[in-house]
């Protein structure tokens, strides 16, 4: 076999181990996917509106990046999380949805989301909601 067939050969070879070695499980949030989430999971308690919608949480227009605990018109937050320390980033969010009793002892937030890629798109569609 000519040299430039062989090396052909090799690099079709390497390429193909590569592309199979790609992990595919993390994909791209899909914010669309979050929003319709939040509707359905989130929104019976938390809004994500300026005025109006739910009050049994607090509202999560500006959310990442707030410590927990500390948004100004909800004043019903548990002893635990005011004391938590959190910072609401993608990691915190993260590790508390995935299991918000087991992330802040003594919470009273019920609902998890146990899907990795459903949590993820909810995490998205959070980051999207500016005040």
């Amino acid at each position: 076999m000519p040299f430039n067939r062989l090396f052909l050969v090799v690099a079709a070879a390497v390429m193909a181990s590569c592309s199979s070695a790609v992990d595919t499980s993390v994909a791209v949030p899909n914010i669309e996917n979050g929003k319709a989430t939040f509707n359905i999971m989130c929104a019976v308690c938390h809004s994500a509106q300026k005025t109006g919608g739910a009050v049994e949480g607090p509202n999560l227009l500006g959310l990442v990046g707030r410590q927990a605990g500390t948004h100004p018109g909800f004043g019903k937050y548990s002893n635990a999380i005011k004391a938590s320390n959190l910072i609401w980033n993608v990691d915190a969010l993260d590790r508390f949805l995935s299991n918000p009793m087991q992330t802040v002892p003594g919470t009273i937030m019920p609902m998890l989301i146990a899907d990795d890629k459903t949590r993820a798109d909810v995490i998205a569609y959070l980051a999207t909601l500016k005040e």
